[in-house]
């Protein structure tokens, strides 16, 4: 199986379709958030983009949203197209479940996202989907990072992930995590045994290539 994770698209279509058109053999693609420009922006464009391209390629795109994506987004209805915020879906032999929000920023009626909030999204993802989340059987979809990783940190050296997300994968062990929201903090870690994943900004041209073999994991980062 042949996963493309992207996010932080950021309006930017010419860098999404840059992108699309440097890959090929796509079975899903996982969208970690901030599809529109700024918050007030519409995602529509990015996403009519992206379902065209599912359909003709034959792939499926699950997308969770960032912090300038507005809640209109739980509502779409683009083919070969599925918003997975607090939950889940599926994507042979995976779980895939999602996680949307930027902390740090506004969302959804909150002024600023906190860890005590993200902790809330969480509860309330385990409420209604931790029956599906068998370990190493499934897949964690989100825009903020899990703390204290690679994908966290910001220019200045600061951790800023969610320590609510990294309980999550401590305590129910996602084979992987795809993330985005810190620009600069593009590259692959991990906790445990779970890789984590954050493509880089889409709208630069960054995204990664995951592959999953009967072998394990292994992912790709590149640049259209």
């Amino acid at each position: 199986m042949k996963l493309l994770a992207i996010s932080d698209i950021h309006g930017r279509v010419n860098s999404l379709k840059r992108v699309l058109n440097s890959v090929s053999n796509i079975n899903y693609v996982l969208l970690a958030g901030d599809l529109a420009f700024m918050p007030g922006y519409s995602s529509s464009e990015v996403l009519k983009i992206l379902s065209e391209w599912c359909v003709k390629s034959g792939c499926k795109a699950f997308v969770v949203p960032g912090n300038t994506d507005s809640k209109s987004i739980l509502y779409v209805n683009y083919p070969s197209i599925e918003v997975i915020h607090l939950s889940i879906s599926f994507i042979n032999p995976f779980t895939v479940g999602g996680i949307g929000g930027g902390m740090g920023f506004g969302f959804w009626g909150y002024s600023k996202l906190s860890d005590e909030l993200m902790s809330k999204f969480v509860n309330e993802f385990l409420m209604k989907c931790g029956a599906a989340l068998i370990p190493y059987e499934w897949v964690l979809l989100t825009h903020t990072p899990p703390y204290g990783v690679r994908t966290d940190v910001l220019y200045t050296g600061e951790h800023i992930g969610s320590k609510a997300l990294r309980k999550l994968v401590e305590l129910r062990k996602p084979a992987l995590v795809i993330n985005g929201h810190i620009h600069e903090a593009r590259g692959i870690d991990y906790l445990g045994r779970t890789m984590i994943v954050n493509p880089g900004p889409c709208y630069k041209g960054y995204y990664a290539v995951i592959h999953v073999e009967d072998k394990g994991i292994w992912a790709e980062l590149k640049k259209a």
